[in-house]
């Protein structure tokens, strides 16, 4: 009887020492965010870049030296040589200039060539020498190929954030990008574009359907209320939150794609009183907006100010 008892238990002990083996018995950790469903992720269409700091500079510095302040500029530069408002690439130094004299602590950016970024980063890094610089760029897809859209010139066309974190925080940046399920009729599949700034921001850019308000409503939500949520809880980022972008709604209350209602709770949204947006997180207090007429694409430039201070100045 004791010798069978023993017997089990040396069989016992035996397989317990034999799991590993087989491979990785955990249990899965199913604590993590759920994907979202109204988007697909394509991180192998993500382009990133990160510039170190200029040092000497041939140009002033015209980034705030108040560490309160923080500066959102949207920018959509008509640049895919196809569109009737190009202007024969002469919206990129444009908009890379307007980028250096307003000093934007992140900057969200459509219509644009993946050949363009270098031109514009620069602008930013220019305006924050002292800083690390990057950028995300996400091309459109083309929906006959579900291959990257092309600008006429052959590079990629799509949308990009850019920003500027202080060397002394610089912890690198994460890249993510993806495309709608809710699409118009047209060839461009309209996507999205993020960055992580670890420690430091969160921002996110988009350039919604023009063909149907309803889509852009679809496209906008999924954005916020999904896709925002689920990569700042999957990069562990928490704080200073920008969402920019040519969301090609307005706010009216009348109507029933009204972009107001793709705002979440813990936000707000300030417009360039057309189809220009750019809401941020409650944890940043809104200053003042203005939008400069640009001479090279159809779309003004739209700068916000905002605060990390509580109190009212």
């Amino acid at each position: 009887m004791h010798s069978q008892r023993y017997l089990r238990f040396f069989h016992y002990i035996s397989f317990v020492l034999a799991l590993p083996l087989f491979g990785d018995c955990r249990v899965p950790d199913e604590s993590g965010p759920s994907p979202p469903q109204n988007v697909l992720l394509r991180p192998g269409d993500v382009v990133r870049n990160t510039s170190p700091p200029l040092g000497s500079n041939r140009k002033a510095r015209t980034g705030s030296t108040d560490l309160e302040s923080f500066k959102a500029l949207q920018l959509n530069l008509c640049n895919s040589g196809i569109a009737d408002c190009y202007s024969n690439g002469d919206s990129i130094p444009e908009g890379a200039e307007y980028i250096y004299d307003t000093g934007p602590n992140v900057v969200t950016i459509n219509e644009i060539c993946s050949d363009d970024i270098k031109q514009l980063q620069a602008g930013l890094a220019e305006a924050w020498p002292s800083d690390y610089t990057y950028s995300v760029f996400m091309p459109a897809v083309n929906k006959d190929t579900n291959a990257p859209y092309k600008c006429k010139n052959q590079f990629l066309y799509g949308s990009a954030v850019m920003g500027r974190v202080p060397a002394s925080a610089w912890k690198g940046v994460e890249a993510y990008g993806g495309q709608y399920t809710a699409q118009d009729a047209g060839r461009e599949g309209r996507i999205f574009a993020c960055a992580s700034a670890t420690g430091d921001h969160f921002v996110c850019t988009t350039h919604l359907s023009a063909e149907a308000e309803s889509i852009a409503l679809a496209q906008c939500k999924a954005l916020t209320f999904e896709v925002l949520p689920y990569l700042k809880q999957l990069s562990t980022a928490s704080g200073k939150t920008i969402v920019g972008g040519d969301l090609n709604m307005e706010y009216d209350q009348s109507d029933a794609e009204n972009v107001q209602k793709c705002v979440p709770n813990g936000y707000t949204r300030k417009g360039d009183g057309s189809v220009q947006h750019i809401t941020f997180s409650n944890d940043l207090r809104f200053l003042s907006r203005k939008t400069h007429g640009l001479r090279h694409t159809d779309h003004d430039a739209f700068l916000v100010e905002l605060t990390s201070s509580r109190a009212k100045r």
